[in-house]
């Protein structure tokens, strides 16, 4: 049930919004929520007035409420910093009117000017310090008028008064845990994105060299500690030097692209493959032997070899791949020993013609 409502206001949350890591995507998420909020409220007050038949307290929420709709409707198509700044003016038009001329200072209402600064701290950026600067002493000043001046409410009991004290309570409580939660998730999303953005390679898409060596270590480790089959492969674009020179280093960013995503199809889920550096690239095969790590790079050769990669020009440059295989070996103690086997192979591949698998069988099981 609590994921359900988690996603459906992280749906509201997102309308409109179709960059997830925009610099003031938390920001546009308040805004949202404070508008939400504010609307949800305004439409009880109309509906509990209507009821009561105490129509100018009715009017006056229906006007806030429409008023509301205006500013949730700018943020959504685009106009943030309009709804940016009408929403503290409009919470506190309306907590001051009410405050001091409807339900009384005894109700506590002022206390939402709370809402108003930390809505300002949170939404205006440091460009905007002034803007912040007088929604929060404007917040201030009025909280602390109210807080000086003793009225009375012209349509509210004592039990009124009292339920409106917890309704502002729970109010104040659920925006403040709202909006922690609305930072702290903006905040993991966004060190989850630059953590991703640190181990992949941004040309191919693939894990780079200092992601794809660590994922190295850690599948040796469970690999020699299990007993486990465990192996290595160095995969190398033939004559790329001949590419980047004859058709231009951007025909050879288009081939290291469309290579590495033909070999990232090929691989099996299990499997982890990363940019080593240059036209060079790991595959790293966790619990395989090594007749079957064999017919995977095979496969992957072939599937290489079989491409068409064709320039904005229209030149189809053909691709190959040479590649060297290693499995792990009950003497190795590093995986750098594997990788090391692996690159030998991959020279024998070369040196044999390129465009083949060569195996690197002194470590075969």
């Amino acid at each position: 049930m609590f994921s359900s409502i988690k996603r459906i206001i992280d749906k509201w949350l997102n309308i409109g919004f179709e960059e997830e890591f925009e610099n003031d995507l938390n920001q546009k998420h308040v805004v949202n929520f404070s508008y939400m909020m504010f609307c949800l409220s305004s439409l009880l007050m109309v509906v509990v007035f209507s009821l009561r038949e105490i129509s100018s307290v009715a009017i006056f929420s229906l006007i806030g409420l429409l008023i509301g709709l205006v500013g949730l409707r700018c943020n959504f198509i685009g106009h943030f910093s309009r709804a940016q700044l009408l929403m503290p003016v409009l919470k506190i038009s309306q907590v001051s009117i009410l405050s001091l001329f409807y339900f009384g200072t005894n109700s506590g209402f002022h206390w939402l000017f709370v809402n108003v600064i930390a809505y300002s701290f949170v939404v205006f950026r440091a460009d905007q310090r002034f803007v912040k600067f007088w929604m929060v002493c404007a917040s201030i000043a009025l909280f602390l008028l109210c807080e000086l001046l003793d009225t009375r409410g012209l349509y509210l009991t004592s039990f009124d008064q009292g339920v409106v004290v917890i309704f502002v309570f729970l109010a104040l409580s659920f925006n403040f845990a709202m909006v922690i939660n609305l930072v702290m998730n903006r905040l993991k999303s966004v060190n989850r994105h630059l953590r991703t953005l640190a181990e992949m390679d941004e040309l191919t898409g693939l894990s780079n060299r200092r992601k794809v060596l660590a994922d190295a270590v850690n599948i040796f480790a469970d690999s020699v500690i299990n007993r486990d089959s465990c192996v290595f492969a160095i995969v190398d674009l033939d004559h790329f030097k001949k590419i980047n020179d004859t058709f231009g280093h951007e025909a050879g960013d288009l081939v290291l692209a469309k290579v590495s995503a033909m070999m990232a199809s090929v691989i099996r889920p299990q499997d982890e493959i990363g940019r080593y550096g240059g036209e060079e690239f790991i595959v790293i095969m966790p619990s395989t032997s090594l007749k079957q790590a064999e017919m995977i790079m095979e496969s992957m050769r072939q599937a290489v070899e079989n491409m068409l990669i064709e320039t904005e020009h229209g030149i189809v440059i053909p691709v190959t791949v040479s590649i060297g295989v290693a499995c792990i070996a009950s003497s190795v103690t590093r995986y750098e020993e594997i990788l090391a086997q692996a690159d030998k192979g991959l020279y024998v591949a070369k040196r044999n013609g390129r465009n083949r698998v060569s195996v690197q069988s002194d470590y075969q099981n």
